[in-house]
């Protein structure tokens, strides 16, 4: 089997486990992905997570939307009125932690029988890919 195959199959796991954890809490894996994104960046934009997960931008208008309606993102405008920074309201706070330790538990699992050297070396390689993929134009 080759190493895309792996990756594939790996990944589809993966986010199989993620939505598990994150329907248990009442939201989906991309909407924790967000507040994930906004927990440790406080202040971004839409663009921001636009660009850092190269999304639609009318995707994550919708996935911030719905946060927003269920209390869990809050919007606070820039000079400019059109730019809505971003930040997490308490119960945003609240849950985003809760799915994030929950996350951590499955990731530390999975990854317990390797040293943390050769996890780190792993994620710089698979950057690179990632990296390389992006470039690619056939």
């Amino acid at each position: 089997m080759n190493l895309f195959s792996i990756i594939y199959r790996f990944n589809k796991l993966y986010v199989l486990r993620l939505q598990e954890i994150c329907s248990a809490n009442g939201i989906t894996a991309v909407q924790w992905l967000v507040l994930q994104h906004v927990y440790k960046n406080e202040g971004c934009t839409s663009m921001d997570i636009v660009k850092e997960w190269s999304v639609e931008k009318p995707t994550v208008s919708s996935l911030v939307r719905k946060l927003n309606e269920q209390g869990l993102l809050e919007f606070t405008s820039g000079e400019d009125k059109r730019q809505k920074y971003l930040s997490l309201s308490d119960e945003g706070h609240t849950l985003c932690q809760k799915v994030s330790d929950k996350v951590m538990q499955l990731q530390s699992f999975v990854t317990e029988p390797f040293p943390d050297e050769m996890i780190k070396e792993w994620t710089e390689q698979v950057m690179v890919l990632e990296e390389r993929l992006k470039k690619y134009e056939g």
